[in-house]
């Protein structure tokens, strides 16, 4: 998987649900005591300029038809790790990137009633934008005071500060490498803040966080594809 410089295969892409406070507010759930984690699958994955494919099924039934973006910060595990603690986790990372965390919303939230986990919701092709660059550890000083925002069709929909994270960078880290032995090239999405909303065929998203870039797709229906 390439994008920017590097060349990226994740063998697993874990990410970190309800992780800012507007955005738990917005929700309605729980305040977590732990980092709430759940998986999303590599076939999510694409790049900057590639279409987010809204299924067609998807899109012509009403009992799920609402997809939504969701801004986040993400980075890149460096090499094979576990147990990593606190205090060395910058070590054991490659770097930061954008990341898209689309979900079908409604089939999501019918989950969350039925006490199901976020799987299915979260994994459809295509519904995890990553990019544009990697940015190396030593060129983000602080992972946890750059901006970021999401405009569709240039408006603004997200705008926050991962300062606002409730769960910091090497706190995740560790948390996960007690659970998972993480891989080089694994991709660990820190959560987003509120502002979450639908999108919709021929919607352009624009995803940008400071020090990193912008990453740029649009929204398209499935049988528009060629």
């Amino acid at each position: 998987m390439k994008f920017g410089d590097k060349d990226i295969n994740p063998s697993k892409i874990i990410c970190v649900g309800t992780n800012y406070m507007d955005h738990i507010e917005e929700t309605k759930l729980d305040i977590p005591k732990e980092p709430v984690l759940f998986p999303k699958t590599p076939n999510c994955l694409i790049f900057d300029k590639d279409p987010i494919i809204y299924p067609k099924w998807l899109y012509n039934n009403r009992k799920y038809n609402r997809i939504d973006y969701e801004a986040e910060l993400a980075f890149i595990v460096k090499e094979k790790c576990k147990y990593v603690s606190q205090d060395n986790a910058y070590e054991h990372i490659l770097g930061y990137t954008v990341f898209n965390d689309v979900t079908a919303r409604k089939m999501q939230a019918k989950d969350i009633v039925s006490k199901l986990p976020w799987f299915r919701s979260k994994s459809f092709d295509t519904f995890g934008p990553i990019g544009p660059v990697i940015k190396e550890v030593n060129e983000i000083k602080d992972p946890h005071n750059l901006n970021i925002e999401l405009r569709v069709n240039g408006e603004v929909k997200q705008s926050s500060n991962t300062k606002h994270l409730l769960f910091k960078v090497p706190e995740l880290l560790e948390y996960i490498s007690k659970f998972f032995t993480l891989e080089p090239g694994d991709i660990i999405a820190t959560g987003t803040p509120a502002g979450i909303g639908p999108i919709h065929p021929g919607d352009l998203i624009e995803t940008s966080i400071e020090k990193i870039g912008t990453l740029t797709n649009k929204v398209i229906l499935e049988e528009e594809v060629n």
